[in-house]
């Protein structure tokens, strides 16, 4: 077959374009450190690594989520905090308040810093991370979760909803706790009861202290009334010198004649007598007579105002009394009473920072695993993508000596034909 001088011109022209193409895109995976420039260098590496830089995307937004879960949870954590920090001095307070030195005008100065003090934990139930949402409203992050009703009672709005994350492929971590959990939901004795209640028991436990006794007692005789705003069961503790005895009576309206009853067959030295709506208590001894740990049903906390309570008066054997008239309300009423339901609060916040703080301890755990695994995949993607410099810089070399090789010959070749000959 016979190659004409156009055609053999193409084809080496031709030639060359490929071989100056090669060149840059050796060129091209040098400059850039890849071995992959464009998906035609490696169809299958190209789909490979796809493969896996979308897997390394998703780890860096896993990593992004337990970032914004870890900082929500440490706004949580310090908002409970200070919650913790209001209880201890809400018992310093307390204790304070129980001491007998201090006078009703002592002890309405302690109740105002304690209201002082609720505004403080209603203004930190209603914390907010820092794009505005509230962390304590469950789901209802835009909505404010503790609001004041028209009596100025605090009510929680939001729900039980605890939000959360996506921390791995099949793994999602809460971010928040529910208000209705952490501030509503505080066991103490034998009820439940919300944080908020709690700090109003004790700031009406202050204030009504200097208006009652934790133990009335007399010598030898005494009389005893009763306001009954609550008919139901009264129970108390009535001692002797040497006796102890839990009195239980119910008492459905002004009638007491039952309560003598129970007092005269509990076994001990006293004899009780009615007259009219007033008990008359005489230790047969002449001894002590000590009444405490009061109880009426219907009474669960301290109320602003009490209405139903134990009027105890120490008379000499003409009935005159001998001092104050001694008032015992229900013991939910004490102070004391109060001190466990502060303890009660400092127990509950503390494991809802636990709990927070093994979600934060889960989280970073998980980020570190996260940090592994990208190594990795940055690893495996290197493996593919990574060019030999080395062996580029080689085969680089070889491909501009063959090119110039290549033109020097077709410079050569191009010059011989017959009228160079017959010239």
């Amino acid at each position: 077959m016979k190659i004409s001088t156009k055609l053999f011109n193409q084809q080496q022209v031709s030639r060359f374009g490929k071989l100056n193409e090669e060149i840059q895109s050796l060129q091209n995976k040098i400059s850039t450190g890849k071995n992959i420039v464009q998906a035609s260098d490696d169809p299958i590496g190209a789909v490979n690594l796809s493969g896996l830089q979308q897997v390394k995307e998703r780890f860096s937004q896993y990593s992004r989520n337990a970032d914004n879960a870890i900082n929500r949870l440490t706004i949580a954590d310090t908002a409970l905090q200070s919650v913790t920090n209001l209880m201890v001095r809400a018992k310093e307070l307390a204790i304070q308040a129980a001491n007998d030195t201090f006078g009703a005008q002592d002890r309405e100065a302690l109740a105002l810093e304690l209201e002082e003090m609720k505004n403080e934990m209603f203004s930190v139930a209603n914390s907010t991370d820092s794009s505005g949402a509230f962390i304590f409203g469950g789901y209802h992050t835009n909505t404010q979760p503790f609001e004041k009703d028209n009596d100025s009672n605090i009510v929680y709005k939001g729900d039980r909803g605890t939000n959360a994350v996506a921390v791995s492929e099949t793994r999602t971590i809460g971010t928040t706790l529910d208000g209705g959990s952490v501030f509503m939901a505080v066991k103490s004795g034998n009820s439940v009861a919300p944080m908020f209640t709690i700090l109003e028991d004790v700031i009406n436990s202050i204030r009504t202290a200097s208006e009652s006794v934790v133990e009335a007692s007399a010598v030898g005789k005494a009389t005893l009334q009763i306001n009954n705003e609550n008919p139901g069961n009264y129970t108390f503790n009535l001692s002797d010198s040497s006796t102890s005895v839990d009195i239980s009576v119910d008492l459905p309206s002004s009638d007491l004649s039952g309560l003598v009853t129970a007092i005269n067959a509990s076994g001990l030295n006293i004899t009780a007598t009615l007259s009219g709506s007033t008990i008359t208590l005489v230790d047969d001894n002449n001894g002590p007579i000590t009444i405490k740990d009061l109880q009426i049903e219907g009474i669960d906390k301290a109320e602003k105002i009490p209405k139903s309570y134990l009027t105890f008066d120490a008379v000499d054997g003409a009935g005159t009394s001998l001092g104050h008239p001694q008032t015992l309300y229900d013991k939910n009423q004490t102070i004391q009473n109060r001190l466990d339901d502060i303890k009660s609060v400092q127990e509950h916040i503390a494991n809802q920072k636990a709990i927070i703080g093994a979600r934060t301890n889960s989280l970073e755990r998980q980020k570190e695993l996260l940090a592994q695994r990208n190594i990795q995949v940055s690893e495996d993607m290197s493996e593919i993508s990574d060019a030999d410099l080395a062996a580029l810089v080689t085969k680089l070399q070889g491909q501009i000596t063959g090119l110039q090789a290549s033109q020097q010959a077709f410079v050569k070749i191009s010059n011989l034909s017959l009228f160079q000959y017959l010239r």
